[in-house]
C-alpha cells in the first residue's frame, strides 16, 4: 500500500486523531512561518509537538517556512534569509524525526529567466547540502510556478538523491498553464512527494488568490481517480499527502479508500 500522510494545517490535536485512527502518517504545518525563527513560541511550539508524538509511529515531514523567500534570487540577502529558514526546519526536522521537508522555490513567473534563477539556486543547493546527511530528503513543492519545467532544470541541475519534488495538484490546477497530469507526466520520477487537494482551477472574474481552495479530493474539478492512476504510473514511490481543509480530511481518506489506496 502507498505511504499516505495528512497535513496538519498547524491544528495537530485534530489531525493527530485522524492519523491514528487511520495507521496514517503525518506532514507538520506548525512551523511555515518565518517569523517564528529564533523565538520563544517556537521553542514552545517545537516542544509541544515532540510531547504529542513521542508515541506517533507513523512517518513524519515538515513543511518548512515559506513566506517572502526565494531560494533563486539575485539578491544575496533575500537568499541568506532564504538558507537561514531551511536551515531552520532542517533543526526542527530533526528533533522531531522528520525525514522529508516541503519547501517553496519562491520562484515568481516573469521576473526570472529560467537559466539564471536556476544557476542561483543550483548554487544555494550545494550549499545547503554541504553540511548535511542523507536522512533528510528536501522536497520543492510548486506554488506559482505556471509550468513545471523550472522545477524540472532545478532537481536536473543539482543532481542530488536529497533533492525531489513536492508536486502540489492543487497548485498545478489552479496556478499553472499545464494540466495537472502534464505535470505528472513531465516530472516523472522527479516526484518524491505529492499534495492531494481539489479546487475549480482558474475561475474568471475571481481574484486568483482565491484559485487554491484547498477543497476534499471529491470536491473540484481535478479529476482524482485519473491523477492518482497516473501517479502510480509515474512516481510509484512517491509519498501522499492529503492537504485539504480539516473539514475535508475525513471524506478525502475515504476517497482513497474507495479506490483500493488505504484500507
Amino acid at each position: 500500500m502507498k505511504e499516505i500522510r495528512l497535513c496538519d494545517d498547524a491544528n495537530l490535536d485534530r489531525v493527530y486523531t485522524l492519523c491514528e485512527h487511520n495507521n496514517l502518517g503525518l506532514e507538520i504545518q506548525g512551523f511555515y512561518n518565518p517569523a517564528l525563527i529564533g523565538t520563544e513560541e517556537s521553542k514552545r511550539l517545537l516542544n509541544e509537538y515532540k510531547n504529542t508524538l513521542i508515541n506517533f509511529k507513523g512517518g513524519k515531514s515538515l513543511h518548512a517556512p515559506f513566506w517572502d523567500l526565494n531560494l533563486g534570487s539575485k539578491n544575496a540577502a533575500i537568499r541568506e534569509a532564504t538558507m537561514n529558514a531551511f536551515n531552520y526546519a532542517y533543526e526542527v526536522a530533526k528533533e522531531l524525526g522528520c525525514t522529508e521537508i516541503v519547501v517553496h522555490n519562491g520562484f515568481v513567473p516573469n521576473t526570472s529567466f529560467y537559466e539564471g534563477w536556476v544557476r542561483n539556486a543550483t548554487a544555494f543547493w550545494k550549499d545547503f547540502f554541504s553540511d548535511k546527511d542523507d536522512s533528510i530528503t528536501m522536497m520543492i513543492e510548486n506554488q506559482c510556478e505556471e509550468d513545471s519545467e523550472v522545477l524540472k532544470m532545478e532537481i536536473d541541475s543539482v543532481n542530488d538523491s536529497r533533492l525531489k519534488v513536492c508536486l502540489d495538484i492543487g497548485h498545478a490546477h489552479a496556478n499553472s498553464n499545464m494540466k495537472v497530469e502534464d505535470w505528472i507526466t513531465s516530472l516523472g520520477e522527479r516526484i518524491g512527494y505529492l499534495h492531494l487537494h481539489n479546487n475549480h482551477g482558474k475561475v474568471s472574474g475571481r481574484p486568483s488568490y482565491l484559485n487554491d481552495e484547498h477543497l476534499g479530493l471529491d470536491m473540484g474539478t481535478i479529476d482524482i481517480k485519473k491523477v492518482l492512476e497516473l501517479l502510480e504510473q509515474n512516481c510509484p514511490n512517491a509519498i501522499w499527502n492529503i492537504e485539504c481543509k480539516l473539514d475535508y480530511i475525513s471524506s478525502s481518506v475515504e476517497v482513497l479508500k474507495n479506490n483500493g489506496y488505504l484500507k
